[in-house]
C-alpha cells in the first residue's frame, strides 16, 4: 500500500473514530441526549475537515479542492506546483480549524463568553492572513512559470469575479447571522417557577422541569451556591440554564438569573435542580410557599 494512501485512510479513521469515541463518552457519562446530539453534530462535521486538511498537509494531494485553483483553466493550474499549495492550504485549514472547533466548544463547555471570542478571532485571523500569504508574491508558482494574469481571458475573469463575490456574500452573510443570533441570545432568558397542583414547575431556556412533589427529598435557601461549570445549555448575560457540575452535586440542572446570587435547590429522586427568580425577594417568597406546599 502506498504511503499517500496508508496516510488517506489513517486520516479518514481518525476523522470518524474521535467523534465516535467522543460521543460515546458523552453517552456514558449520562449526558442529556440534546446535548450529546449537539455535540456529535459538531464533531462529525469538523473533525473529518481536520483530518482532510492533515493529509493534504502530510501529502501534497487534494489540490483540486482549493476553491479558485480548481476552477481556474488548465493552462493555469500548470503554472502552479500544486503539491506545495496543497501542503500549505491544508495547513493554514488544519491550525485555523482547531481553535475554531475549540471556540464552539467553549459556549456548551465554559460558562464565560470570552474564550469563544478569542478562539474565534484567533481562527479568523490565521485565515486571513494564510489567504493573503497565498495571494501575494507569486509563491506557489513554479520556477520558470508565466505569468498566469497572461493566459487568463477576460471570461475567465469574470467568472473568476462573479465567483469570488458569490463566496464573499455567502461569507458575509453567514457571519453576520451569527453576530445576530449571539447579541440576540446572549441578553435574552428569564426563569419562571410555578407550584403546580401535582409539583413544582421550573421553566428557563433548555429547562422545563415538573418534579412532583412526593419526589422531593428536601429543599434549602444557599446564598453560596457554587454553580460550576456549563456542560451544556444557555449561557446569556442575564440567565445561565440547563446542565452545569459542580464538586457538591456533580450533575444537576440550574436555572438562574447571574446577578442573583440567591438560589433554591431542590434535592429530589431524579437528582438536583438549582434555580432562583429575579430578584432576591422574589426568590425567598418561592421558596417560602415551596416549603409550605411541602
Amino acid at each position: 500500500m502506498e504511503r499517500d494512501t496508508k496516510i488517506l485512510l489513517l486520516a479518514v479513521g481518525i476523522s470518524l473514530m474521535v467523534p465516535t469515541a467522543l460521543t460515546a463518552l458523552l453517552l456514558a457519562s449520562s449526558i442529556d441526549i440534546i446535548d450529546v446530539v449537539v455535540h456529535a453534530i459538531l464533531l462529525f462535521s469538523m473533525v473529518p475537515i481536520i483530518g482532510l486538511s492533515a493529509y493534504m498537509w502530510a501529502t501534497g494531494k487534494g489540490a483540486s479542492l482549493i476553491a479558485g485553483y480548481n476552477t481556474s483553466p488548465r493552462a493555469v493550474q500548470e503554472q502552479y506546483d500544486s503539491e506545495k499549495m496543497a501542503r500549505f492550504v491544508g495547513k493554514l485549514v488544519f491550525f485555523s480549524m482547531i481553535p475554531m472547533l475549540l471556540a464552539l466548544e467553549s459556549i456548551f463547555i465554559l460558562n464565560y463568553s470570552w474564550p469563544f471570542w478569542v478562539l474565534l478571532a484567533a481562527s479568523m485571523a490565521i485565515i486571513v492572513a494564510g489567504i493573503v500569504y497565498m495571494n501575494t508574491g507569486g509563491r506557489f508558482l513554479k520556477e520558470g512559470a508565466m505569468d498566469p494574469k497572461l493566459l487568463i481571458t477576460e471570461e475567465d475573469k469574470k467568472s473568476n469575479r462573479q465567483m469570488a463575490y458569490g463566496l464573499l456574500a455567502i461569507t458575509g452573510i453567514v457571519t453576520v447571522v451569527i453576530v445576530i443570533i449571539l447579541l440576540l441570545v446572549a441578553p435574552a432568558g428569564s426563569v419562571t417557577a410555578s407550584l403546580e397542583e401535582e409539583g413544582l414547575k421550573v421553566e428557563a431556556p433548555m429547562v422545563n422541569d415538573l418534579i412532583l412533589y412526593e419526589d422531593i427529598a428536601s429543599i434549602e435557601l444557599r446564598d453560596d451556591l457554587d454553580t460550576g461549570r456549563r456542560v451544556g445549555g444557555f449561557g446569556g448575560e442575564n440567565v445561565r440554564s440547563g446542565n452545569f457540575q459542580n464538586e457538591e452535586f456533580g450533575r444537576y440542572v440550574l436555572a438562574s438569573y447571574n446577578a442573583v446570587p440567591l438560589h433554591i435547590v431542590v434535592h429530589h429522586s431524579g437528582g438536583v435542580l438549582a434555580f432562583n427568580l429575579e430578584t432576591e425577594e422574589s426568590t425567598r417568597q418561592m421558596f417560602d410557599q415551596l416549603q409550605a406546599k411541602l
